[in-house]
């Protein structure tokens, strides 16, 4: 399933990069050509106005210089003409030709018209034409001088420019081509991270899914048990089936915090739960809990010792960071068989320090990892016996993260664990 979505996130995701890589590439040829072109009739829009500025000089001078002026106006408007490497033709109001410095008279001939439309129309064009299989750019002013219009046409042969812009569109396809190629790669990759989470998260609620049935089956199956044993027993009294009311009784309890675990659990997961923060004294929370908690350990004949800084206060959820606590010593409790439990909370150089310490069963080095997992447990029959869901400690996480703070664990199998809350 996941590797279909991978397939097609990247498929989608890549038809989105070659569109873009589409776009890039023709928008630099586009944007190189406009610039290349308007940077082009600028000057022979220059070399219009250079024609034009020998014209009148060259008639200033005309009487007193006839025959100087006439050879250097020739000479002044064809090396004007030939720094952009074109051609002009300069006509009067009637058509007739004042200058003109051509190479090709049939181009001027078919752009002739233009120059008519420009004096019809009295302003100037800018046109590009195939002439001939050759592509032309053609500049034609409209302009007045001495009460009279005048028409100068500029034309280019771009037959050479193709070959560079040809080499130019050929360099950005296969630029393009490749780029293509690598953000397809790239796509793959990321779509692959990006579906990470999603799948962990699908296998996590798989896990869950059958974790769950399995945990309630157990105490069904339990009550069941013991209710058909009553069932049979048609004629025995109250007091002689106590024992196994008592044990349907037990395992309802199991189901029922079994439950609400889960119920929290999917609270999370739905973002449901919403944290009220309030001034919270833990110092009181935990002198609280941990005189609630002597009781059960006095029953197990366990020594709970508490070392607690008072006057520790903190912005938190009430409900939530006191559950946190009563997790960590109820399990500490469930545990220990035998020996001490510690309950410490103090400041250290800015850090509010919250540890349990116990002398119980331990945990295994390989099953460190994953004690923070849900329905996690390294020994799942001794972990049931002692009424453990593998749920407590996943909550016990997931509030310490909604506080900003950070808990671990140290432990040695058969020696005791130490776990410490770091706000």
């Amino acid at each position: 399933m996941f590797k279909k979505l991978h397939l097609k996130l990247t498929l989608y995701m890549g038809i989105l990069l070659c569109l873009f890589m589409v776009m890039v590439t023709s928008g630099i040829y586009t944007f190189t050509k406009y610039v290349y072109e308007e940077q082009t009739k600028s000057l022979m829009h220059e070399e219009i106005t250079k024609i034009r500025t020998v014209e009148v000089e060259t008639n200033m001078m005309e009487d007193e210089f006839k025959n100087y002026v006439s050879t250097d106006f020739k000479f002044k408007i064809i090396s004007y003409a030939r720094n952009l490497d074109c051609e002009f033709i300069y006509y009067d109001e009637h058509m007739g030709t004042v200058k003109e410095n051509l190479e090709n008279y049939d181009v001027a001939v078919q752009v002739r018209k233009l120059a008519s439309v420009a004096f019809e129309n009295k302003k100037s064009i800018y046109a590009v034409r195939k002439i001939n299989n050759v592509d032309y750019r053609i500049l034609t002013e409209f302009f007045m001088d001495g009460g009279h219009p005048y028409v100068i046409q500029v034309f280019q042969n771009t037959g050479e420019e193709m070959y560079i812009w040809n080499f130019l569109k050929s360099i950005l396809s296969v630029i393009g081509f490749f780029g293509i190629i690598a953000l397809i790669i790239i796509s793959y990759f990321f779509t692959g991270k990006a579906i990470k989470p999603i799948k962990d998260t699908w296998q996590k609620q798989k896990e869950f899914v059958a974790d769950a049935s399995h945990e309630l089956r157990t105490p069904l199956t339990v009550i069941r048990t013991n209710l058909e044993v009553m069932k049979e027993d048609e004629e025995g009294l109250i007091e002689d089936n106590m024992m196994w009311l008592d044990n349907a009784f037990t395992e309802t309890q199991v189901m029922s915090g079994l439950i609400d675990q889960m119920l929290t659990l999917a609270k999370v997961d739905s973002n449901q739960t919403v944290i009220e923060y309030m001034e919270v004294s833990l110092s009181e929370v935990v002198e609280n809990i941990c005189d609630n908690m002597k009781l059960i350990a006095e029953g197990k004949e366990l020594k709970l010792s508490t070392y607690i800084e008072s006057g520790i206060i903190i912005q938190a959820d009430y409900d939530k960071i006191r559950r946190l606590f009563v997790i960590l010593i109820d399990n500490a409790i469930k545990y220990t068989e035998e020996g001490f439990i510690e309950v410490k909370l103090y400041s250290d150089k800015g850090k509010i320090i919250f540890s349990v310490e116990d002398s119980g069963i331990g945990i295994s080095e390989e099953d460190l990892p994953r004690i923070f997992d849900r329905f996690y447990r390294s020994d799942k029959a001794r972990n049931r016996k002692l009424g453990g869901t593998g749920l407590g400690l996943s909550i016990a996480k997931w509030i310490a993260n909604e506080h900003k703070a950070c808990i671990c664990v140290q432990s040695k199998y058969g020696k005791g664990s130490i776990f410490k809350v770091k706000f």
